[in-house]
């Protein structure tokens, strides 16, 4: 939050210019109450959470960003199941290995977007491993 503060007093500074160019006179030798006011509303009610929300549309990491990614092709596709293969050659095109790929969909199942399923053998060698897509994500 400080450099929240740091950045309504700068913008305070800019406000009491701004206005000293409009009115003329003498040049300010210190801000007003009004031009703090104003910054502060400015920066506390249109610049924070404008910040916010853009922070949140880009995405803070790569992750995050392949996390969305990986979210918008299983809503997309209407998928009810994939594999971490699925995840990773078609949703990410290949972009990641596997270990980051299952990183990834661990990330997603932590928060509530998949969960494991159980799959039987139908042989020799390990069963593949598939998660559920929650359903909420078809209905978004």
């Amino acid at each position: 939050m400080a450099k929240a503060q740091a950045h309504a007093l700068r913008l305070a500074g800019t406000l009491e210019f701004l206005g000293w160019a409009f009115a003329g006179g003498d040049e300010p030798k210190q801000i007003s109450a009004q031009s703090m006011e104003a910054a502060t509303r400015l920066t506390l009610d249109y610049f924070w959470p404008h910040s916010r929300a853009s922070l949140r549309q880009i995405g803070l990491s790569e992750r995050h960003v392949n996390a969305r990614r990986t979210l918008r092709w299983l809503a997309a596709e209407r998928r009810n199941e994939f594999s971490r293969e699925d995840i990773r050659c078609k949703a990410l095109g290949r972009t990641c290995d596997a270990q980051q790929t299952q990183a990834l969909i661990d990330a997603l199942a932590k928060s509530g977007w998949c969960k494991e399923v159980t799959q039987e053998g139908t042989g020799a060698g390990r069963p593949a491993r598939r998660w559920a897509v929650n359903p909420r994500l078809n209905n978004v």
